[in-house]
């Protein structure tokens, strides 16, 4: 249960716009008792996940939560259809080598199968609104 309420918490804060929440912020949002998360926080402190700054909201204190290590914006499986990371010739593989992306079958081969994998899901999709109109 602990790393579950740390894993929302991470969450809140990676999509954060100000790059941080206010703790008071952060128990409310997540329903759960000030104590709890006051705890996960204090674990993910000592752990180099967030800090903790005081700070003074209208008279009351509370502390700004800030996210040290913010995940990566890309999913790797959002990618893991390329070729290229399961290619042999990769590190011999670069702009101006015999071996590179401009030429590459693998690659090509890659990205054709994504777009036409991409296109059937869309066909699939207007087929299915298609049929949702219709009833």
């Amino acid at each position: 249960m602990p790393e579950e309420l740390e894993e929302k918490i991470l969450s809140l804060l990676q999509n954060s716009p100000e790059g941080f929440l206010l703790q008071s912020e952060l128990w409310k949002s997540l329903k759960s008792g000030s104590r709890e998360v006051s705890r996960s926080l204090a674990k993910m402190e000592r752990r180099s996940l967030v800090k903790r700054e005081s700070y003074r909201e209208g008279g009351r204190k509370t502390y700004k939560v800030i996210l040290l290590k913010k995940r990566p914006k890309i999913d790797l499986s959002d990618v893991l259809w390329c070729s290229c990371f399961t290619c042999s010739d990769l590190s011999r593989c670069g702009m101006g080598q015999p071996i590179n992306p401009e030429m590459c079958t693998k690659l090509s081969m890659s990205l054709r199968n994504e777009y036409r994998k991409i296109e059937k899901e869309n066909e699939q999709k207007k087929a299915e609104s298609g049929k949702d109109k219709d009833a």
